[in-house]
């Protein structure tokens, strides 16, 4: 009865969040080094905020709503506590 060792892992979801922190973090990045210490740099980091929070909750519900000791949605915890921490700078001031 041997029925072979099959591993899914949703790859894509990771890699999808992950690409989506990157994309906030460099954004945010680009935003307060072209605009320091402006309120123009805080309203950008709240748009871009929300945008990537948008995304990663899309792509948590595209998954299936993963627990977190899943690959998929480790990923995506990972993802939405970075994507957080990196907001927090540009806000706070």
């Amino acid at each position: 009865m041997d029925q072979g060792f099959y591993n899914r892992h949703d790859w894509w979801t990771l890699t999808a969040a992950l690409a989506v922190w990157l994309a906030h973090f460099t954004l945010l990045w680009i935003a307060s080094s072209i605009f320091p210490a402006q309120t123009v740099a805080r309203w950008l980091a709240m748009a871009l905020t929300l945008a990537a929070s948008g995304a990663l909750g899309w792509l948590w519900l595209r998954a299936g709503r993963p627990p977190v000791f899943r690959v998929p949605g480790l990923g995506l915890a990972i993802a939405t506590v970075g994507t957080v921490f990196n907001a927090m700078p540009p806000l706070i001031g």
